[in-house]
């Protein structure tokens, strides 16, 4: 354990080159649902083939580059690590965390992570490092660095923040249990810190052992909260089901996969200026960070009711100057605006999910004013076509808008199986909001 455990496969996965991504169109629903510039625009814009010609011809040299760079970063990466006393090559698993040294106050193969970020404050941070450095079941976890440092200055800047805690600077971060995992925060979700998570080392989730991920099977998660001794005894009193707190910051620090994807992308930017070539690397793009957010088949019917909070960044204003709401303030979005859209969440690879939508589409909803549906995956289409023309197979099937999956709508929505149909329902003189997921046999 520690702030260098998995930094090693992070560096591969930075320092490799990566494919050129254009800027999809990524359809965000808020109460005022702002509608797309253009109708059915999958978001290939001109201004994302900039670059010149024989991209391909440089590929192989890249390629042997990246791998280089990859292997000098991780000796780097070992030999920082071997200096603040930390074994970067330690994996952490249930047997890993028995057998640690320090104190486990949560039932074996129990832990807690903590998602922080470096918005919170370096006292907030010292004091809850502090409160748990000597906890081997508790770890914190980064998204990613800082801007502008790079992974050892972040692990210096982790040292020089022991001494707010009176730590000794040499030993604290392996002390301290601190990560770096930004795969962790796309499959929880996660927006803001302080988030602790509770997972059950012993039963890995099977999307968590897909993607090589040290994760066991979430069995509760609190934002706005850091402790996790709390939050295992309201799981035990069945409690811990959507415990927030509005004292949180926003989590700024970017995903270290996309920052290391995005680097290798300016260089392969200046390569190519070919619409094919560039579109393919598009998909290829949206393929992978769909991948980042796996949605699997419902197991069972249920339906939930969905809450939604709104904290406004900035004052909003009427057309007139009246002040709708101040900046800070929270409020649900409902006592605005009634949600009036009806969504279907499917897998558009599975028959009998699509079935699901004509068969939905037979019984009406009340209060709805726009039928949409969002992928979760991009269609299979036959040799020749891309992803483009499965898009527009759906759109003429149903005659409706189709967006792809992106992580803000997965957390927002609360997102977890397929196929779901979310729609609005009338409730005495409110509208709520409902999520049906429903199995498929």
């Amino acid at each position: 354990m520690g702030v260098l455990s998995r930094l090693g496969r992070l560096a591969l996965i930075g320092t490799a080159l990566s494919p050129m991504a254009l800027s999809a169109q990524q359809y965000r629903l808020v109460p005022q649902d702002i509608a797309p510039k253009q109708e059915y625009d999958f978001g290939l814009e001109a201004k994302d083939f900039n670059a010149p010609p024989q991209l391909d011809e440089y590929i192989p040299m890249a390629e042997d580059i990246g791998r280089k760079s990859a292997n000098e970063t991780a000796k780097i990466i070992e030999h920082v690590g071997n200096e603040m006393g930390i074994d970067a090559k330690e994996a952490d698993t249930a047997e890993a965390l028995a057998a640690a040294p320090g104190i486990a106050k949560l039932p074996d193969g129990m832990r807690a992570s903590i998602l922080v970020t470096a918005n919170l404050g370096e006292n907030t941070l010292a004091d809850m490092l502090d409160r748990y450095r000597l906890r081997k079941d508790v770890r914190f976890v980064f998204r990613g660095v800082p801007e502008g440092m790079t992974i050892p200055q972040f692990g210096l800047w982790l040292s020089q923040l022991a001494s707010l805690t009176g730590a000794d600077q040499s030993t604290a971060p392996n002390d301290m249990n601190i990560i770096l995992d930004p795969q962790l925060f796309s499959l929880t979700g996660a927006q803001f810190a302080p988030t602790v998570v509770l997972e059950d080392l012993n039963a890995p989730r099977e999307e968590g052992n897909e993607h090589g991920l040290d994760l066991g099977r979430i069995i509760a998660s609190a934002e706005g909260f850091s402790d996790p001794d709390w939050l295992y005894e309201q799981h035990q009193k069945g409690r811990a089901e959507g415990l927030t707190n509005p004292n949180v910051v926003e989590i700024t620090e970017e995903d270290l996969r996309v920052r290391a994807q995005r680097e290798a992308e300016q260089v392969a930017s200046r390569l190519t200026r070919d619409p094919d070539v560039l579109k393919q690397r598009f998909w290829e793009r949206t393929a992978s960070e769909l991948r980042m957010m796996p949605v699997t088949p419902a197991a069972e019917d249920r339906q939930r009711q969905l809450h939604f909070m709104f904290r406004a960044a900035e004052p909003i204003k009427d057309h007139q100057g009246k002040t709708l709401a101040y900046a800070g303030e929270v409020f649900q979005p409902k006592d605005v605006l009634p949600f009036d859209r009806r969504i279907f969440v499917v897998n558009p690879n599975r028959a009998s999910e699509l079935a699901f939508i004509e068969t939905a589409l037979t019984e009406p909803r009340q209060g709805v004013n726009r039928a949409l549906i969002i992928a979760t995956e991009l269609p299979a289409t036959s040799a020749g076509q891309d992803p483009w023309d499965g898009l527009q197979a759906l759109v003429s099937r149903f005659g409706m808008q189709v967006f792809m999956l992106n992580d803000q709508f997965r957390e927002n929505f609360k997102i977890e199986h397929t196929p779901t149909e979310i729609f609005p329902e009338k409730v005495g003189e409110t509208v709520e909001v409902i999520s049906k997921e429903v199995s498929i046999k």
